[in-house]
């Protein structure tokens, strides 16, 4: 297998790992976004709650509907917490995911900068030995014609 098809099926390896890791970071970046918005939903059931102990409190309701909102409001707030909890988890995998596809990144250009650099040696090569060929065909030219002068 020639240096080119080895550089070429790495390069490949490189560009899946680097979407696979583009899909994770769009995966966790949703799951970020989800657990948010989740956050947001329990942080509003949270002042709804508050709201509604403050105002059986005020309305000098029952004592069963003022236990009964303090433990909707305790409820509202441990969900909140457990909420708050997901958004910090979800955003540490966003970090780490965004992470690995900054190394799978840097990975796939480093293996493009080595086949261009290949490519480019390549290239100076074959204009070194074009140029050495087209050398060697004045060389051997300028002697036939002093060879052919001197004949006369």
């Amino acid at each position: 297998m020639n240096r080119h098809v080895r550089l070429g099926v790495v390069l490949r390896l490189r560009e899946l790992e680097e979407e696979a890791a583009r899909a994770h970071l769009a995966t966790a970046l949703d799951a970020h976004r989800v657990a948010v918005r989740t956050c947001d939903e329990a942080t509003e059931r949270l002042a709804e709650r508050s709201t509604i102990l403050a105002e059986v409190q005020l309305d000098g309701g029952s004592a069963d509907r003022l236990i009964a909102a303090a433990r909707t409001l305790v409820l509202a707030e441990e969900r909140r917490e457990a909420a708050e909890s997901a958004v910090e988890s979800a955003a540490r995998v966003l970090l780490d995911r965004r992470g690995r596809l900054a190394d799978a990144s840097r990975r796939r250009e480093a293996v493009e900068r080595l086949r261009d650099r290949i490519l480019a040696e390549e290239h100076l090569a074959a204009d070194r030995r074009e140029q050495a060929a087209a050398n060697d065909l004045a060389t051997t030219r300028h002697v036939w014609l002093a060879v052919m002068e001197s004949d006369r």
